[in-house]
């Protein structure tokens, strides 16, 4: 499982290097060609809206998997962290406003992070112990490894969206 981990770590460190050859790829082209014309390539309402959903679609997306397939989290890892990437280079693509309103769609779009650490905080102090003398020791611990995550994702999809071309 480390190893998994380690190689998502290095793959997405790769794609963050080689934005611009992903950017040029077939996918992200096709499919930035297609939005470039319509209202989320100049509205930062529209635009930050489309990428809230977006992240959380990729969310829902990876709590299915990793929760309902079984080896889900090997395939999770290995799926969502470049399908999440590639979402973002796509919305930093079509991008044709100025550079405060790209700042304010990243910051529409990353509210559902900000919404969801909320929601892990709001959760984990009002959790009860399920009997007396119950340590809630490792529910903290997974909150406190929820929170990094969210804060990580914010700032990697901050960093591709504001990305120059």
């Amino acid at each position: 499982m480390t190893i998994i981990l380690l190689a998502g770590i290095v793959f997405t460190i790769i794609l963050l290097t080689k934005q611009r050859e992903f950017a040029s790829a077939g996918i992200v082209t096709n499919i930035s060609d297609k939005l470039q014309r319509s209202s989320l390539s100049k509205n930062y309402l529209f635009a930050g809206a489309a990428l809230f959903a977006a992240n959380a679609a990729l969310f829902a997306i990876a709590f299915v998997i990793l929760f309902f397939i079984p080896y889900g989290s090997t395939f999770g890892l290995l799926l969502c962290i470049p399908l999440s990437l590639m979402t973002w280079l796509v919305f930093s693509e079509i991008w044709s406003g100025s550079l405060k309103d790209k700042i304010k769609m990243a910051r529409i779009g990353n509210s559902f992070f900000l919404f969801f650490i909320g929601w892990i905080m709001w959760y984990y102090t009002t959790l009860e112990p399920a009997y007396p003398g119950d340590d809630l020791f490792m529910a903290w611990i997974g909150a406190g490894i929820a929170v990094i995550g969210s804060l990580g994702a914010m700032s990697v999809s901050t960093f591709v969206l504001l990305k120059n071309r």
